[in-house]
């Protein structure tokens, strides 16, 4: 699979990876199947949905007063009646003075008359009926149903209080875990709540409803908060080298003379030179410099505009608007292209525009970027490939082939439009010039090492896994022989993929491990060994990788992803800290395995 591929799954699977990790290998879809099966019986008395009523119920509750509901029936006459609030005036002292059966029989009847005033909406006297249950008898269900009560209020620290004092005296409750579960939300305390659903889901859960959207949902809100506080203020940096490979060598060569000693020393013409020697060269390290001369290249022009070649000064903004983009700095991005315009206008930078636009949602500002590239030029290679790219990212695979056709024809030199014609007729089902046109590709292009990885993704999703992984074998050999970075680490994550259908978990750990050496910045083969990791319940080293992928994503989406994976893992340590769960899931493993008979 390419790297989106595995973000997908990743970001589908992400909450049974993370629930069911502390489990061990193989266990995720088992284990979060089984347990969705699982009943949990609860005291009817709790349920305590207020219920719904007709228009003409809640016209006449507006003009009646609280305190209509009709008392259970007391047990004694001797117990006073407070003439206010209609309750019976229970003191602890009274209390003391009742055998235990009367106090067990007080606390029922008190706190079904508090269910009565919750279900017509009347919280107040409700909890105080609850209150005075609790003070005849500790019942984890008349903690249970103070702290509905204190919810439907908005009083979600007395609610969890009140949830808390119920699972001392019933760690499994499940109603209680649930709604303190909510009320952590609620006051945005998300690894609580999450901890809560998880505890939740390896206790059984609840007849009705499943926690896992809430836990989805909650990880989703933690992710974002944690994104927030502590990433937004991360310098931006380039992406992979892979990927900033890809990028660039979907265009055109730059027809640019390169030897920088035919310009002024320190010129802006000069710096440009520079920094197109230094992409040429396709390393990180040389992006990074390259990054450094466009900024030089920028301020020299700025400092004195009229003695600087305008065309080499568009190009420079261009380049800039370019790394902008591949940091995640639309806003820059943007005001740079539009600078290049002015100074050089060319298709290219329609293009890009085109592209930042389209990576932000904006399909029809990125359809006038392109009708605008063509109309400068309408024979440019690069505008038809990259139409094509944002043709096929709609799903218009008809529109995508005729773009991608062109560009062939204007650049036959362009690898990426022969892969790209190869993909769509395969997803339009026609496997065999789908095959067809990889050996040509492959004639055409016999060192890259692009052509055999992307095949090699055909062939595994069409289960041919001994061809697939042949294929990124070649593809991998082919990029440790280039002095060019090309595609990476790719080949390795997608060989890594065949170990995992073949259950061979050391040997997908061993290929991950050398895909992260390779490339340094390659946040999906930290995601992925991370959870090659956790499978060997090494959850630790999984966390500490999961960092590094917040560290490394350029986009806010998969930073949110890597988080999303490092606090759950944080809270599946936690879990198999817990003597109690921690015996519970293996518990429900073996008898899970039991019933497989396995």
């Amino acid at each position: 699979m390419s790297e989106s591929s595995f973000s997908r799954f990743i970001q589908a699977h992400k909450v049974a990876v993370a629930v069911t990790a502390v489990v061990g290998a193989g266990s995720v879809a088992g284990l979060l199947y089984y347990m969705s099966q699982q009943n949990a019986g609860l005291d009817d008395s709790e349920s305590l949905k207020p219920k719904k009523k007709s228009k003409a119920t809640k016209k006449k509750k507006k003009s009646e007063k609280s305190g209509t509901v009709v008392h259970a029936n007391w047990p004694s006459s001797d117990i006073p009646i407070d003439s206010t609030t209609g309750l019976p005036n229970v003191t602890e002292e009274l209390v003391t003075k009742m055998t235990k059966q009367q106090q067990s029989e007080w606390a029922l009847a008190l706190k079904e008359t508090g269910n009565q005033y919750y279900k017509a909406e009347d919280f107040k006297p409700a909890i105080q009926c609850y209150t005075l249950a609790l003070l005849c008898k500790a019942d984890p269900v008349f903690y249970a149903n103070r702290a509905a009560a204190y919810a439907a209020q908005g009083e979600h620290q007395k609610c969890i209080d009140d949830c808390t004092e119920a699972l001392k005296l019933n760690p499994s409750y499940p109603k209680c875990l649930l709604r303190r579960a909510h009320a952590y939300e609620n006051i945005e305390k998300y690894e609580e709540a999450i901890y809560d659903l998880t505890a939740l889901t390896i206790y059984g859960g609840l007849n009705d409803q499943s926690p896992e959207s809430i836990l989805e949902r909650n990880l989703k809100k933690l992710a974002n908060k944690i994104n927030e506080e502590q990433y937004s203020t991360l310098p931006k940096e380039l992406p992979s080298s892979s990927s900033i490979s890809s990028f660039f060598g979907a265009f055109a060569k730059e027809n640019v003379d390169t030897d920088e000693s035919k310009y002024e020393d320190q010129s802006c013409s000069q710096f440009l030179a520079k920094a197109l020697t230094e992409i040429a060269k396709d390393t990180y390290e040389d992006y990074v410099k390259a990054d450094v001369l466009i900024h030089q290249a920028i301020a020299s022009y700025e400092k004195d505009p009229p003695k600087a070649d305008s065309k080499h000064a568009g190009l420079a903004y261009e380049y800039q608007g370019t790394f902008d983009f591949l940091k995640g700095e639309s806003e820059s991005a943007v005001s740079n292209l539009n600078k290049a315009l002015q100074l050089n206008p060319r298709g290219r930078t329609h293009v890009l525009l085109g592209l930042v636009n389209a990576d932000k949602g904006d399909f029809l500002s990125a359809d006038q970027a392109f009708a605008q590239a063509i109309k400068l030029n309408p024979e440019d290679p690069d505008i038809y490939y990259h139409y094509g790219q944002l043709y096929y990212l709609m799903g218009d695979l008809e529109k995508a082939k005729e773009n991608f056709e062109k560009s062939k024809l204007y650049n036959p030199d362009n690898v990426f439009g022969y892969i790209q014609l190869a993909c769509i007729a395969y997803k339009n089902g026609d496997t065999n010039s789908c095959d067809e046109q990889f050996k040509d590709a492959k004639k055409r292009f016999p060192t890259s090492s692009e052509v055999p990885n992307y095949y090699g993704e055909i062939l595994f999703d069409r289960q041919d896994y001994g061809g697939a992984a042949k294929q990124f074998e070649i593809s991998a050999r082919l990029q440790e022989s280039l002095p060019t970075f090309n595609i990476g680490a790719l080949p390795l994550i997608n060989k890594s993929a065949i170990c995992q259908v073949n259950k061979d978990i050391v040997g997908c750990e061993e290929i991950l491990k050398k895909a992260c050496e390779l490339d340094p910045k390659s946040e999906v083969a930290r995601i992925n060994l991370g959870q090659i990791y956790l499978q060997q319940q090494k959850v630790q080293d999984a966390i500490a990788l999961f960092k590094d992928a917040c560290r490394l994503s350029r986009s806010n989406d998969d930073r949110v992803q890597a988080i999303s994976l490092m606090e759950a893992s944080k809270i599946q340590l936690k879990i198999k800290q817990d003597p109690v769960l921690s015996k519970k899931v293996h518990e429900i493993m073996e008898r899970a395995g039991l019933e497989r008979g396995l």
